[in-house]
């Protein structure tokens, strides 16, 4: 009897596992090739094809877009980090004083970005708080009208309106007021004529009485009338800055240094820039005899504002005190080229008939 060959036993399970195991885990046709790595799951002409492309085509191209694009963007973007950091720090500069600083650097963030509301807003807010009512018209009137908004910032809004629609309502009125004025045939009755004509006002609710008090203060008889027309201005609007530079100088003229240089100091403390301000306190240090601190304040007052009420005149006479008189000189010589005239009182001073105490407090 013949013998009969010994055939190997074939597992097929185990050689189905073996495929599965060993083929390319990116064509499955190749065996994987574990040369160079042996967790590698690819074979070897997949693996270089992987290497020259290591990620794919299309998504190279559209990395490509995406570079073009944020180039674009990134030269505007010195800009835009600009105008946020000026949104940013305006309301910590207005509180440091540098309100005029703050308000003009939003004023040119809105003109660049007129449709945003937050930043219309917010310099609505800093220059109703300082008292810019001006600004605060303008913002309110050309950017943030018909432009939706949250419950609370349209009250907050409408007030600021009711407020500015009686401020400029008392301002035209006052301005409408000089033609009773011209009927008037002496010093005295303009002065009286006035008074009680603003004195009318305060009853009318579309009536500013903060700016009614501010203007009879204008009119008033006496020095202790026209205080208490400030001290009432100031009462019914702490914002009402020139209010505070005038009764400070009403004090000074009264001999009361010391609640002249508060009053001054609560202005500047709102706004560096004030130049009436800075001039006041300019005349109080010239006064104690501090010359050189009173020239820098008048030097000062002078460059912020050289056409303010009597900042030349303040800052000429600083000159004086301090013996520079070539300059002042130089000054006065200017002055009178263009047409100008000296007061009376002032040409007294320059003379030396007045002394700088006699010009500064009356007695």
């Amino acid at each position: 009897m013949q013998e009969e060959p010994n055939v190997p036993e074939i597992n097929y399970g185990q050689e189905d596992q073996w495929e599965t195991e060993n083929r390319c885990g990116a064509c499955g046709h190749g065996v994987i090739d574990r040369s160079e790595n042996a967790d590698s799951v690819l074979c070897s002409a997949c693996r270089e094809r992987f290497i020259r492309y290591p990620v794919p085509k299309l998504f190279i191209v559209f990395s490509a877009i995406i570079i073009v694009l944020l180039g674009f963007a990134f030269i505007r973007f010195p800009k835009v980090i600009k105008s946020y950091k000026i949104y940013v720090k305006a309301e910590a500069k207005a509180a440091n004083g540098d309100i005029v600083e703050a308000i003009q650097g939003l004023h040119t963030v809105v003109e660049q970005y007129p449709g945003s509301v937050p930043v219309a807003v917010r310099l609505t807010d800093i220059a109703m708080d300082g008292g810019f009512y001006d600004d605060a018209s303008y913002v309110i009137s050309n950017n943030l009208s018909g432009k939706k908004m949250e419950a609370d910032t349209v009250a907050r809004l409408n007030r600021y309106i009711d407020k500015l629609d009686r401020f400029f309502n008392t301002y035209d009125t006052v301005q409408n007021m000089q033609s009773k004025l011209e009927e008037a045939k002496s010093k005295e009755e303009v002065l009286e004529t006035g008074y009680d004509y603003l004195n009318q006002l305060l009853s009318d609710p579309e009536q500013d009485k903060a700016l009614v008090y501010y203007y009879m203060s204008m009119f008033a008889q006496d020095a202790g009338e026209a205080r208490s027309c400030l001290e009432n201005s100031i009462q019914e609007d702490n914002n009402m800055l020139d209010a505070k530079v005038q009764l400070a100088t009403l004090s000074r003229r009264q001999g009361d240094l010391q609640y002249a240089e508060n009053c001054y100091n609560e202005v500047l403390l709102a706004d560096k820039t004030y130049s009436s301000a800075s001039r006041g306190l300019a005349i109080i240090r010239l006064l104690e005899g501090k010359k050189e601190e009173g020239l820098d304040l008048a030097s000062k007052a002078y460059e912020q504002n050289p056409e303010g009420d009597y900042v030349w005149e303040t800052y000429l006479i600083a000159l004086k005190e301090n013996a520079k008189n070539a300059d002042a000189d130089a000054l006065v010589k200017e002055y009178v080229s263009k047409g100008n005239e000296l007061d009376a009182d002032f040409k007294s001073y320059l003379d030396g008939n007045l002394s700088l105490h006699e010009y500064y407090i009356d007695e």
